[in-house]
């Protein structure tokens, strides 16, 4: 897989975080429980899970208890803080309208053998304000041509491009993205 390193200046790295709203895939522990999935392979720490990451889904699904809740290979896990209206407090995890929603809630809490594999993780509103830079400096697998909406709007953002080790320019990179576009990359967000 074709790794691509960008070094963007630390005060307009969240012009990169909606590369996260799109979809990013990241390592994860099939098997393992969600909260694990959020403290150790993301990082977060319980607070943050506790005060502001208050929606998630697993494959379309709300998620209620992150302790029970297993992840299955491939999942699309969509992480947010609390949504508007009442259809987003409904989706909210262990409120009181969720037993609204009790039949469409996610419910996989069956034991299986613990590998590693790959989720698609997304992050909406605050979440993706917050925590998008974190998960883009740890590494995430996308297709080459989501790079060409930061590329082109934060182009001022960029310190250096590398490709397999091999230095770009921006110019090269917008060449490589339309001869790549759905190339799946492995791609890292530095700070400098």
């Amino acid at each position: 897989m074709t790794a691509i390193t960008i070094t963007v200046s630390r005060t307009e790295a969240k012009s990169w975080n909606h590369l996260t709203q799109s979809g990013v895939k990241v390592p994860a522990l099939i098997g393992g429980s969600v909260i694990e999935f959020l403290t150790d392979q993301l990082g977060f720490d319980d607070d943050y899970i506790s005060t502001r990451v208050m929606t998630i889904f697993i494959d379309g699904k709300p998620v209620d208890d992150l302790y029970s809740a297993k992840l299955p290979a491939d999942a699309r896990i969509a992480l947010g803080a609390m949504a508007p209206g009442v259809a987003g407090l409904t989706m909210c995890r262990n409120n009181l309208l969720s037993g609204l929603r009790s039949t469409i809630t996610y419910e996989n809490t069956t034991s299986t053998p613990v590998e590693k594999g790959t989720v698609t993780l997304v992050l909406f509103n605050a979440i993706m304000t917050d925590k998008g830079t974190d998960i883009l400096e740890k590494g995430v697998t996308i297709p080459a041509c989501n790079l060409s909406r930061p590329v082109k709007e934060a182009p001022q953002s960029i310190k250096s491009i590398t490709v397999d080790g091999n230095p770009l320019s921006i110019g090269e990179l917008e060449h490589w993205i339309q001869k790549n576009p759905q190339l799946q990359i492995q791609l890292r967000v530095e700070l400098a």
